[in-house]
């Protein structure tokens, strides 16, 4: 049975028709993309599952005693209630549960023959739903999933009402994933979340036993978690079953079979008609009466339209800078009170493309307003190379005057320029008729992207400084982007989060992080690569280490092994350097080695068919093997603080 159906959904506002006949069929645990437009509707779609809005025509139902979970725009929290708290709050109907089946428990203790088999099947529903609810490992759940979305225990205990907006959002999505539930509502999950944190919710949707709706311009996201996509287009639904890459093939293709069937059609059409004219009249007058009538009753075709409006982006062509662009000494960036990275080496020459990566909070943004000389380092030395314009794109468009418009904030930065000249590029971004005079506090985040953007390329600069610049995006607007700075003849240093972005134009990757920058040749995908090569490595020489330092049970010498003095035999062994407690060292170490063993069986297992084809478990063992790196990361600190004491 069906978990979600929308049956031909109409919803207007005002006369503008918002959605069209819409209908949508979601199964148990199917995951589903949502795609479309910025502003074509999939937040009312998504408001209309959630009850929110009512359709003006046609139903919304959803499996009656289902589950649904969704994650608010906007959350607040109440006063006092800790992070950790008002995640927990998501196992509220799992502990519920729990006690209501330890209450079933007890009772069958005393329970006569007519009341145990009653309590038997109480126990049995009890239990499914406690596993619809994702079991027992609650709290365990709750730790993994704040660490995996970048809110480390620094966190936890912090006011949740004191968070910033982005921080909020990241609570009410960690409490939505830790609850059990049959759906899952999610509108642009990865916004606030940095490139782990993006990879982590990837892997955990993918994995997660309930259905998901997720709307998303992530196409990494789209390609790697979900099984169906949705798009939304001119107020109606499309269904499309595969991922990204598949949805891209099956819409080129459903398009230009239809544009030969409109084509096919009106060549008949004409055919048609320039027949019966000449013969209306006639000695085949009868014929063509005939052809009239038929021609009268065909179903005439519409011609298919093809994706969303697009931007029309390039870039003006700039004056060339010198070879060197920006040249960097003994670096250091931060705040009065925090610093975030020191004597970052950098030399950047014309042509290079860099993306900037690394957590939440390391610096990113910081190192690139420094670099574009927006605000001044602590310390260091930064040189701008000849000739050298720059292009800074600010990912919150804080630039923008709230009380101008698009004309206006454009004729401010070219008053040379003439009216049609504005109006030209305006129209580019699509800004277009009336839309040249709206207020821009009224836009929404994607206008003003697209605006700033607009602003930013009228200046012609030689090198572009762009912090995240596909935030607000759609996916059209991201791929006339992208295609844009692909064909950029100058230097380009961005920040982002969009791992296809990154892919699709970088060939360094600068990485902040842990107080230091460090250079990287490659895009993303190349750069991941050596990061797991260089993890193995620390790991594998950590381990080498560590066995060379070992207790020895029984020194050696050219003799042979050494005779123990009488009653010598019980003592604690010796240890090298001046590890004091042999014992307890050989009993971390045995410790370590079971943890490396648990580690090593749990990444065979997740990658065994048994595992692998059942959600609940493949979420049960990565929760585990999260614990245990957990275990074993605090063993190798506690070892290394043995050896080097």
């Amino acid at each position: 049975m069906s978990l979600l159906i929308l049956d031909k959904v109409r919803k207007l506002y005002g006369a503008h028709e918002v959605l069209r006949e819409a209908s949508l069929r979601l199964d148990p645990g199917q995951k589903v993309g949502l795609v479309g437009r910025n502003g074509g509707g999939k937040t009312t779609l998504l408001r209309l599952i959630e009850g929110l809005e009512q359709p003006d025509y046609g139903t919304v139902t959803l499996r009656k005693g289902a589950r649904l979970a969704y994650v608010p725009q906007r959350p607040e929290f109440p006063a006092g209630k800790s992070v950790r708290e008002i995640v927990e709050g998501g196992l509220d109907e799992l502990r519920a549960l729990q006690a209501d089946l330890e209450r079933c428990h007890e009772r069958m203790g005393s329970a006569d023959a007519t009341e145990l088999e009653r309590l038997l099947a109480e126990q049995q529903r009890l239990e499914t739903e406690l596993e619809g609810l994702g079991g027992y490992g609650g709290e365990r759940r709750v730790e993994a999933v704040l660490d995996g979305i970048g809110l480390g225990p620094d966190f936890w205990e912090r006011e949740a009402r004191t968070l910033s907006g982005g921080e909020k959002s990241r609570v009410a999505l960690a409490r939505v994933l830790i609850t059990g539930s049959d759906l899952l509502l999610l509108d642009e999950p990865t916004n606030h979340l940095d490139l782990a944190g993006i990879e982590w919710i990837e892997n955990w949707l993918s994995t997660l036993k309930s259905a998901v709706l997720v709307v998303s311009h992530d196409r990494r996201l789209l390609q790697n978690a979900v099984d169906t996509i949705y798009d939304l287009e001119f107020g109606e639904l499309q269904h499309f079953p595969g991922n990204f890459e598949t949805y891209i093939n099956l819409k080129e293709e459903r398009f230009k079979s239809a544009m030969r069937a409109y084509e096919e059609q009106q060549d008949f059409i004409r055919k048609e008609e320039a027949f019966i004219k000449k013969h209306m009249g006639s000695q085949r007058t009868a014929e063509a009466k005939g052809r009239e009538k038929k021609l009268s009753n065909i179903e005439r075709l519409a011609c298919p339209r093809h994706e969303v409006r697009k931007p029309i982006i390039r870039a003006s062509k700039a004056e060339r800078s010198g070879e060197m662009v920006i040249e960097t000494h003994a670096l250091c960036g931060g705040y009065e009170k925090k610093r975030l990275f020191a004597d970052c080496e950098l030399r950047i020459g014309r042509g290079d493309r860099i993306g900037i990566v690394g957590r939440n909070g390391a610096g990113k943004s910081t190192l690139l307003k420094i670099l574009a000389g927006r605000i001044h380092p602590l310390s260091g030395e930064i040189l701008w190379g000849h000739k050298t314009h720059c292009g800074y794109y600010d990912q919150d468009t804080s630039d923008l005057r709230a009380d101008a418009t698009p004309y206006l904030e454009l004729r401010r930065a070219q008053p040379l320029w003439t009216d049609q000249q504005v109006r030209d590029l305006l129209a580019r971004f699509l800004f277009r008729g009336d839309e040249i005079e709206a207020s821009i506090a009224s836009l929404s985040g994607g206008e003003r992207a697209r605006l700033a953007l607009a602003l930013l390329l009228s200046r012609s600069p030689n090198w572009l400084a762009m912090d995240e610049p596909t935030n607000h995006l759609d996916l059209a607007a991201r791929t006339a982007l992208e295609e844009m700075l692909s064909e950029f003849d100058g230097t380009l240093v961005f920040v982002s989060h969009d791992r296809a972005f990154l892919d699709g134009l970088c060939t360094q990757i600068l990485e902040v992080d842990h107080g230091g920058v460090r250079r990287y040749t490659g895009n993303y995908s190349d750069y991941r690569a050596k990061r797991r090569e260089e993890e193995a490595a620390r790991s594998a020489a950590h381990s080498a280490n560590r066995a060379a330092a070992k207790p020895s049970s029984k020194p050696q010498n050219a003799k042979g092994p050494a005779k123990e003095p009488a009653g010598e035999a019980d003592k604690p062994k010796s240890a090298p350097g001046k590890i004091r407690n042999p014992w307890l060292f050989e009993k971390l170490e045995q410790r370590i080695m079971a943890l490396e063993t648990e580690l090593k069986s749990l990444h065979e297992a997740s990658v065994s068919e048994e595992v692998y084809r059942s959600a609940s478990k493949l979420k049960e063992t990565q929760m585990r093997i999260a614990e245990v790196e957990r275990d074993l990361a605090a063993a190798n600190a506690e070892w290394e603080a043995w050896v080097g004491s």
